[in-house]
């Protein structure tokens, strides 16, 4: 394959991750939206699609890595050294001008892909803390309910709640 069907596979390719990045970027963006609002049915929807794109991500990478290292041989560089950077100004200028383009779109998305993610990650555990405090609130209850001694006398337990549980 030469150089120019190499570097057009490679827009081509980049242009499929900036789309599943804007598809992965949309169904984080929901789920943000509905954090701890949604129904089993829609986390489980959207626990399918980042899945299938993160995929679909993985198999998309492993193709660009190959096709690098192939411009990298038809250039006479080695693969490990080339980047994106050194890759534009051997392409032809639309085809190097859509790379760039390309770049910039993905790092812009992977930056907020990551925003949503410590966004929602922070808001779960915000709600596991506040669901482990009701437990434990809850088990301080049942705790407090009278007991029977061995001789068989209702003990009662004095009530105690702590500040901080309730």
């Amino acid at each position: 394959m030469a150089v120019q069907e190499q570097l057009t596979r490679l827009q081509e390719l980049l242009q499929e991750q900036v789309a599943l990045h804007d598809t992965l970027h949309h169904t984080l963006a929901q789920e943000a939206e509905l954090d701890g609002q949604l129904e089993p049915g829609a986390l489980l929807r959207i626990q399918v699609t980042k899945h299938q794109c993160a995929l679909r991500s993985q198999a998309l990478e492993e193709h660009r890595m190959a096709l690098v290292r192939q411009i990298a041989a038809a250039t006479g560089n080695t693969a490990a050294n080339l980047t994106l950077k050194q890759i534009i100004p051997l392409a032809p200028p639309e085809i190097g001008a859509e790379l760039q383009r390309c770049h910039e779109r993905l790092r812009a998305t992977i930056e907020e892909i990551g925003r949503l993610t410590r966004e929602t990650a922070t808001n779960a555990h915000a709600r596991l803390q506040a669901v482990e405090a009701t437990l434990a609130v809850i088990n301080e209850a049942v705790r407090m309910h009278p007991t029977y001694s061995e001789a068989g006398r209702l003990q009662n337990k004095t009530p105690t709640f702590k500040k901080t549980s309730a």
